[in-house]
């Protein structure tokens, strides 16, 4: 059998692929911030969470209808809070989703009133502006959950009972809203979607609440470039309602699993070998009692808004590489050749969870 070693040994390399490094992302508790109430350092029904250039967060306070915003560094001194309840202008109703845009505006999705309103923090009454109105058409909003904002300064906004994706520049609101998306579980439908988040990319992505899974597309062809990622469950690669999204600077995702109280990570291009989970149900460190809304830092730090535990809490993040297999596992990839068959056994990643 010597004569079949070396063709035998030629057809295994050829059969048996090189496996691709890859690397996840590894989180630790660090710490929380806030206490139940209405008063200074305290939060009432905590939503959407957003984090700006200088570290700087910000809270919707949705019982407390007002957005809250603090540094991680003097939470105590440096807590200041913007609004108060209402329909009028510097006015919320129901808060549900924050997000801040390169240049420092605030932009909020007042969920009751059915509009985007956008401030400057340091000229809260005088800055204050609103976009939209309740209803279904061009301009128009129904129940607005999530938002974020793009490079370009383009606002996205989770548009839930609408069914859909909305899309315009601050600058030409009506000239330039688009709407993506319709009701339904097919390829570019969504059942209620919750929060948006857009990568450096371009890439949107969606928690699509009632379909139970995540969404991504590219705008500039929405259709031909949508995919689904998760099912409904507790497993690894599984969700139980995401109602809160943020990408880092490498593109990975983070989403707020509020039915599984934990903070999934993944890489989009590699899903179900990247995807870990962080944290369960509880109020001790490290636990969550209905995560709403996730946020990550310039340096990786991310920010959780613990819905039920009225605090946010932060977690430290740290890129780990899987190491890529030194040589072929050549004892699983052998070729029978009376039988002209053959089987292959490749290199399996054990999960950290």
């Amino acid at each position: 059998m010597d004569i079949f070693r070396t063709p035998i040994l030629a057809i295994a390399l050829a059969i048996c692929p090189t496996l691709p490094a890859f690397s996840e992302v590894a989180l630790q508790y660090s710490g929380s911030f806030g206490s139940s109430g209405s008063g200074t350092g305290q939060f009432s029904s905590i939503a959407g969470v957003a984090v700006d250039s200088a570290g700087n967060v910000y809270v919707a306070d949705q019982a407390n209808n007002r957005i809250d915003r603090f540094n991680p560094n003097d939470f105590a001194g440096t807590f200041t809070s913007f609004g108060s309840a209402g329909a009028g202008s510097g006015q919320f109703n129901h808060v549900s989703g924050v997000a801040v845009d390169g240049a420092g505006n605030i932009y909020v999705a007042d969920q009751g009133n059915n509009r985007i309103d956008v401030f400057q923090p340091n000229d809260f009454s005088g800055t204050f502006t609103s976009f939209g109105a309740a209803g279904s058409g061009n301009g128009q909003f129904a129940a607005p959950s999530g938002l974020t904002v793009d490079g370009a300064g383009n606002v996205y906004v989770a548009d839930s009972n609408n069914n859909r994706i909305d899309r315009f520049n601050p600058n030409n609101f009506a000239g330039t809203f688009t709407s993506f998306g319709s009701a339904g579980s097919g390829n570019g439908q969504f059942e209620f979607p919750d929060a948006v988040t857009v990568d450096s990319s371009g890439q949107v992505s969606v928690a699509d609440g009632f379909n139970f899974r995540l969404d991504r597309f590219d705008p500039t062809n929405f259709v031909g470039t949508f995919a689904t990622f998760g099912t409904y469950g507790h497993g690894s690669g599984q969700i139980t309602g995401v109602t809160g999204l943020a990408a880092d600077n490498a593109g990975n995702i983070y989403a707020a699993d509020t039915g599984n109280h934990r903070i999934d990570v993944f890489d989009p291009a590699n899903f179900a070998a990247t995807f870990i989970s962080f944290g369960s149900a509880g109020s001790g460190p490290g636990q969550f009692s209905g995560s709403l809304g996730v946020a990550v830092d310039r340096a990786g730090d991310v920010f959780v808004s613990d819905a039920q535990n009225n605090r946010i809490v932060e977690l430290s993040s740290a890129t780990v590489a899987a190491p890529e297999p030194s040589s072929f596992l050549l004892a699983g990839c052998g070729v029978i050749l009376a039988g002209i068959c053959r089987h292959q056994r490749g290199w399996f990643r054990t999960s950290r969870r």
